[in-house]
């Protein structure tokens, strides 16, 4: 049970200047600001990592593949603040959250996909990519997931990648709102960026947050995952799935689950994308403790 309460500031549209007031907040706070670019995206936007402990195993988490999922920036930037008040005083009954950052670390990238982000929420602006943009969307940016060119980042991981070229030449999809994988693994740079991290820190376990269904996925099937899953599931209520469609291709859980990483995908809150901010405490208080005890189950 967590005895931490939402501060009022984290409830903004994820938006660059959102995400700015997010961090602020988390700065006035804690005085914190240990963060790296990871990488730009199409649009030179940065992409951020948080980093937050001192261990020396790592529990990576993502936030924000798709435009249309935003909300889950809110609640990566909710679990860094989490975590700090963590060190500062008691905020979780289970555990001890000093002792939890002396011997892991979580480094969180609350927003993927920046760009299209700010098409969703902001419309086309001043976008160099404005005419190819409208000719992807129809003019109709209302449920962009993809990035600025076209690109549904969460089927641009190399793990079945050529198997789901197949699927996207079967099925006709071409670049536009969503579920093109691109032309090769990685051409993105904003899953350049992840895939390198990822390369770089090895960690012990990843977490990506999307939205929605109240769903949780794992990745591999090994005994241990599946304790890890079954004890996540216990205490969210979300319900253990297996990927099917589309969803089982080069997805960021399917290429860090190939490598041997227990990988667990959050679909996280229940009803129609995009959520509305009015979701967030809900979401969180469910999701939050079984994150930061997940070092602990594996």
């Amino acid at each position: 049970m967590l005895s931490y309460v939402i501060d009022e500031e984290f409830f903004v549209s994820a938006d660059s200047v959102g995400r700015e007031k997010m961090k602020k907040r988390i700065y006035d706070k804690h005085g914190y600001d240990d963060e790296r670019i990871i990488a730009r995206s199409i649009l030179s936007r940065p992409i951020e990592a948080h980093i937050v402990g001192r261990g020396k195993r790592t529990v990576a988490i993502f936030a924000a593949h798709h435009a249309l999922e935003s909300i889950t920036t809110n609640l990566a930037y909710l679990i860094i603040d989490l975590l700090l008040s963590g060190m500062a005083k008691r905020v979780l009954n289970t555990i001890d959250c000093k002792l939890l950052l002396s011997k892991y670390r979580f480094i969180v990238v609350p927003c993927v996909n920046p760009d299209g982000v700010e098409m969703r929420i902001n419309g086309y602006c001043n976008s160099p990519l404005k005419e190819r943009q409208m000719r992807m969307s129809g003019g109709d940016l209302s449920m962009w997931q993809a990035n600025a060119r076209g690109v549904d980042l969460n089927h641009n991981y190399d793990a079945g990648f050529f198997e789901y070229i197949a699927f996207m030449q079967r099925s006709s999809i071409d670049a536009g709102p969503t579920l093109y994988g691109g032309e090769y693994p990685e051409s993105e740079p904003e899953t350049r960026g992840v895939a390198n991290l990822i390369r770089v820190i090895s960690p012990m376990a990843v977490v990506s947050l999307h939205s929605q269904g109240e769903e949780i996925y794992s990745y591999p099937d090994t005994p241990r995952v599946a304790r890890a899953t079954a004890k996540l599931s216990g205490m969210t209520g979300y319900k253990v799935c297996r990927a099917s469609g589309s969803a089982v291709y080069s997805g960021l859980c399917d290429y860090t689950g190939a490598l041997g990483i227990p990988s667990f995908t959050y679909e996280v809150g229940k009803g129609q994308n995009p959520l509305p901010e009015s979701v967030i405490s809900d979401v969180f208080y469910r999701i939050a403790e079984s994150i930061v005890i997940l070092p602990t189950l594996l």
